[in-house]
């Protein structure tokens, strides 16, 4: 069963795609990246609210994209977020453990976060 402390898809149904689609398949992320969302909650020291994890092919904002996403893939999660002293303590320690990609500010809401596999030393960011 993939969960953590602190994180279980059981219980945090953000962390299951939402799409309602019926071929849904209530993907979640993967072990690993639990594992980080684990160890930031750790160094956050405070609870954190994942706000989207998985998402299966049907879900609308997958449906979006040319290739899959990196929730798709089970690499990513958004953690609610309004105000920006959350927002730099979540992306320096997102960068500390290893995320491969961080976008979005506290006006959007969220944070995402992500650990997609890549060669690439750039760690990539933007905003909604």
């Amino acid at each position: 069963m993939i969960q953590t402390i602190n994180f279980n898809p059981e219980t945090d149904k953000k962390l299951l795609c939402t799409c309602g689609h019926p071929e849904c398949d209530k993907r979640s992320v993967s072990q690993e990246t639990l594992d980080q969302i684990q160890l930031i909650r750790e160094d956050l020291n405070a609870p954190m609210v994942i706000t989207s994890g998985g998402r299966c092919a049907n879900h609308p904002n997958e449906l979006k994209k040319r290739m899959p996403g990196d929730h798709q893939r089970c690499f990513a999660v958004d953690i609610k977020c309004n105000n920006p002293l959350l927002e730099t303590k979540l992306k320096v320690l997102g960068g500390r453990h290893g995320a491969t990609r961080v976008a979005g500010t506290s006006k959007d809401g969220f944070v995402h976060l992500a650990w997609t596999p890549t060669d690439s030393k750039c760690v990539p960011t933007w905003s909604y």
